[in-house]
C-alpha cells in the first residue's frame, strides 16, 4: 500500500476569479490582443485563444516581471502545462504562491 503525499490541493478547474485575473492580464499583452474574458471562459486550449506557444511563454515571463519583481523565475517544467487554460492558470497560481512565499521569507 502506498500513500500519496500532497502538500497543497489545487482545484482542477480554475474558478471565475482566476479566469478573470488571467483574462485581465491577457488584455494588457500585445500577443493576446482582442482576447476577452468570454473567450477565456469558453476556451479549453491556448490554441483556441489564438496564442502561439512562444507568445504564451513571453506572456508568462511578462507576468513574472510585472507581478513578482523578479522573485520568481520561469521554470522549464511549466512549459508542458501551457497548452490548456487549466494548466496556464495553474502556472499563474504557482507563480503567485512562490512570490508570496519569497516575500514572507
Amino acid at each position: 500500500m502506498s500513500a500519496v503525499l500532497r502538500t497543497e490541493q489545487e482545484p482542477a478547474v480554475p474558478d471565475d476569479a482566476e479566469l478573470r485575473k488571467f483574462a485581465d492580464f491577457l488584455a494588457t499583452q500585445p500577443a493576446a490582443a482582442g482576447v476577452t474574458y468570454d473567450d477565456v471562459a469558453r476556451a479549453k486550449t491556448r490554441e483556441e485563444l489564438g496564442i502561439s506557444s512562444l507568445n504564451m511563454i513571453l506572456i508568462i515571463a511578462n507576468y513574472i516581471k510585472e507581478h513578482t519583481g523578479g522573485t520568481v523565475t520561469l521554470k522549464p517544467e511549466w512549459v508542458s502545462r501551457l497548452n490548456d487554460v487549466e494548466g496556464i492558470v495553474a502556472v499563474f497560481r504557482e507563480i503567485d504562491r512562490e512570490h508570496r512565499t519569497a516575500a514572507s521569507a
